[in-house]
């Protein structure tokens, strides 16, 4: 592994373990076992590192989607929303740097989608406009039905996460694929 994954993987260690107004990159060297100036060999600030970080969780984000083998439309609709909110619960650090967290990485609405810089999203969209051409999605723009998905998934996930619900993990990922399915099927 180079130092420059390993010091991101410490940097979401940092991150998850003091927060992002505490991480420093002098803390991502130590936790890496690394000078600082050889943290500033790879990243020239703050800044510089949370942008890596962002690009680097977004590539995580991908990897993930892209193993999901090729299902029918609802199993891989489910299984891309069970992955999301995997990411979410198991690796709350990645999810932010890749959602949450201003990284310079992160993604704008329309342009960046229209644009192709969100591969999963792109594949969602492909996926719901193909559900509407076989009547199993509402009409409409199937790039914004997608936005709007993981607009509601992300707020359900930020409500689980401040513990505005008492559901279990299962019980709220069962919720959260209901509430994607009431979204987006036709019916």
């Amino acid at each position: 592994m180079s130092t420059r994954i390993v010091i991101l993987n410490c940097a979401l260690d940092e991150l998850q373990a003091v927060g992002l107004d505490k991480l420093s990159l002098r803390a991502v060297g130590k936790r890496a076992g690394i000078t600082p100036m050889a943290v500033y060999r790879h990243f020239q600030d703050k800044a510089d590192l949370l942008h890596a970080l962002g690009d680097h969780a977004l590539s995580q984000w991908q990897a993930r989607v892209e193993q999901i083998q090729d299902v029918d439309f609802r199993g891989w609709i489910d299984a891309v929303t069970r992955a999301f909110i995997d990411l979410a619960l198991d690796s709350p650090a990645l999810f932010d740097a890749a959602f949450v967290l201003k990284t310079r990485a992160e993604r704008v609405y329309p342009q960046d989608f229209v644009g192709g810089r969100s591969p999963v999203v792109g594949a969602f969209s492909a996926r719901l406009a193909d559900g509407q051409q076989r009547g199993l999605v509402r009409p409409g723009d199937a790039l914004e039905i997608a936005i709007f998905s993981w607009g509601l998934l992300q707020g359900l996930i930020g409500m689980h996460r401040s513990g505005r619900f008492n559901l279990s993990r299962e019980d709220f990922t069962d919720m959260c694929l209901r509430a994607v399915a009431r979204l987006i099927n036709k019916d």
